[in-house]
């Protein structure tokens, strides 16, 4: 969430005109206001990103997305052990984010040129220009701190995943003395000080190890920068095939027998990735492609004759399956919100909408009686058609149109009647409950406090079509619940942080003059994935394209059988 707070910003700008000219504007509040895009105002991204991707890929973050990373920070918080630094993490913050921001500015000089590249080094904002003067003869960097926030990027993206790999021990972890740990280490006797090692190894010989990363002076010389790039650059991994060999370990290997039920789903999930780059090599770049080859993959193991298909592979399909067909009715839902907020918008009477006058804007969103053309399909609607009978011609009319396909196509056409022919060629494609494994129902029931979750929205959607509504009433219906009253719950519960693009006041709906955005589904951790099986070499690129490796094979048969 981002906090407007510049005196032109126009956001702020926009509050401010709009407290004197709209009535019903909540002056009351406005002086306490901080006005905030919001990044997630219907309560759906949530269900992805802090209900499944923990479960599904445990370990992994977003932005935990270069292997040898993994190996650094054990490094760095062993040579802070090594050093006799304070006790405390306020310290350790200190000298974790000079040296990180160091490893930035070296990775930007980099003669592959990795400092160009988007999945990078912590710090890489504050280290490109340090960089570029280097490269232009500054004899010398200036030491600065890679990132604000507390504990750098590795507080930010790397500290959780390395605990739950059973690398690094947290502060506050409790002892076997009953005490609890003063400041993050490295688990003593384990993978995190072999990793530690491994790095050091790497670095040994380079004056930056022997001079300047446990020194206190302000500037490090370039070339002392651009020896470093080359001997622990996040390019030169494969040259150091213990220490990927080690870090295969940490993802892929339990370092505590509480820790195998996490392993276990890891390795799954890495598994899956690579059996569908194995089929489709778009998969290594493209959120789209991953999705389009899950769900393809998945339905034709419903076809599959008993015993053709693993139980372990069958389940994480299940899974990841749930996950996909939850982003693309979101993506419906969002081009719903998209709709009604544009359309309201430019219509609002002075006053807001009664409550009729509501229904009807939302249903004009309908006309009464055309004909709606995709991609590979043509189907005909009006708004005073029963919806079941609609919903029979989406599932027959986009039978055979890939689902990834219609979310394109709705998101770019951006309207009602396309974001229910998405919503409901979605819910035509669910499976027979009885039919799938149970990975399917355990993460197709994953909720958030504003959103029921794929599998009960299924339920809510069948019981609404019990009473037999036409299709301009189903549509107020899903607007009303799934896009207004979430929208309503979430704002709220932002509040002092103001993410109102609509609300009620005084039993009327008004809109707010901010842009609603467009929202795309939420992070799979699919680049997280791709950047680390290819560091790992689980893949690799080739001329004729990406190709799992033997190594990522070997994962693959290991896992699934």
């Amino acid at each position: 969430m981002t906090e407007a707070t510049g005196a032109d910003d126009p956001l702020r700008l926009a509050l401010a005109e709009q407290a004197e000219s709209v009535p019903g504007w909540p002056h009351w509040i406005a002086p306490a206001l901080r006005l905030s895009r919001g990044l997630d105002p219907l309560g759906l991204q949530t269900i992805t990103q802090d209900r499944i991707m923990p479960s599904l890929l445990p370990g992994v973050l977003v932005l935990s997305q270069r292997a040898r990373l993994f190996s650094l920070y054990p490094f760095l918080l062993a040579e802070y052990q090594r050093l006799g630094g304070a006790a405390t993490n306020t310290a350790l913050s200190a000298f974790l984010k000079e040296r990180e921001f160091d490893y930035a500015v070296a990775v930007q000089l980099c003669p592959n040129g990795c400092g160009d590249k988007s999945a990078g080094a912590v710090g890489a904002d504050r280290a490109r220009p340090a960089g570029r003067e280097a490269k232009a003869g500054a004899a010398a960097v200036p030491r600065q701190e890679s990132v604000e926030s507390f504990l750098g990027g590795y507080g930010l993206y790397y500290r959780s995943p390395l605990t739950e790999l059973g690398v690094v021990v947290a502060r506050g972890t409790p002892t076997e003395d009953g005490e609890a740990t003063p400041v993050d280490v490295v688990m003593a006797g384990g993978l995190g000080e072999r990793l530690a090692a491994a790095f050091r190894d790497a670095v040994s010989d380079t004056a930056y190890y022997g001079q300047y990363l446990r020194s206190v002076e302000r500037s490090v010389p370039t070339t002392a920068l651009r020896e470093l790039a080359v001997a622990a650059c996040l390019c030169r991994l494969p040259e150091h095939p213990g220490e990927r060999e080690l870090l295969y370990e940490a993802f892929f290997a339990p370092q505590a027998p509480n820790l195998a039920g996490e392993c276990e789903q890891r390795r799954r999930s890495f598994a899956l990735f690579l059996r569908e780059l194995a089929r489709d090599g778009q998969v290594s770049g493209s959120d789209g492609a991953f999705r389009a080859a899950i769900w393809a993959d998945f339905e034709q193991t419903l076809v599959a004759k008993e015993g053709q298909v693993p139980p372990a592979l069958a389940n994480t399909l299940a899974e990841w399956a749930a996950l996909v067909a939850k982003e693309y009715l979101q993506e419906a839902l969002y081009t719903l919100w998209w709709d009604f907020c544009r359309r309201g918008s430019a219509a609002q009477p002075a006053d807001g909408f009664t409550s009729a006058a509501l229904d009807a804007r939302i249903g004009a969103g309908l006309t009464q009686a055309t004909t709606i053309t995709g991609d590979g399909f043509a189907l005909a609607f009006g708004a005073g058609m029963p919806t079941r009978r609609f919903a029979e011609q989406v599932a027959q009319a986009t039978a055979d149109v890939p689902l990834e396909t219609l979310r394109r196509w709705a998101v770019e056409a951006g309207e009602a009647p396309a974001a229910l022919v998405l919503l409901f060629a979605t819910i035509a494609r669910l499976p027979d409950l009885t039919r799938v494994p149970a990975g399917w129902q355990q993460i197709g029931a994953q909720r958030s406090e504003r959103q029921p979750g794929l599998l009960r929205f299924a339920q809510h959607l069948e019981q609404h079509l019990e009473q037999e509504p036409m299709l301009a009433a189903t549509l107020v219906w899903v607007v009303r619940h799934f896009v207004i009253a979430a929208h309503e719950h979430a704002a709220y519960s932002k509040l002092p942080d103001f993410t109102f693009r609509f609300r009620h006041e005084e039993g009327r709906l008004r809109f707010y003059p901010l842009d609603p955005g467009r929202y795309r589904p939420a992070d799979m951790r699919r680049e997280a994935m791709s950047s680390l099986g290819e560091d790992l070499g689980l893949w690799e690129r080739g001329d004729a394209g990406p190709r799992v490796t033997a190594k990522g094979a070997g994962l693959m048969r290991e896992t699934f059988g």
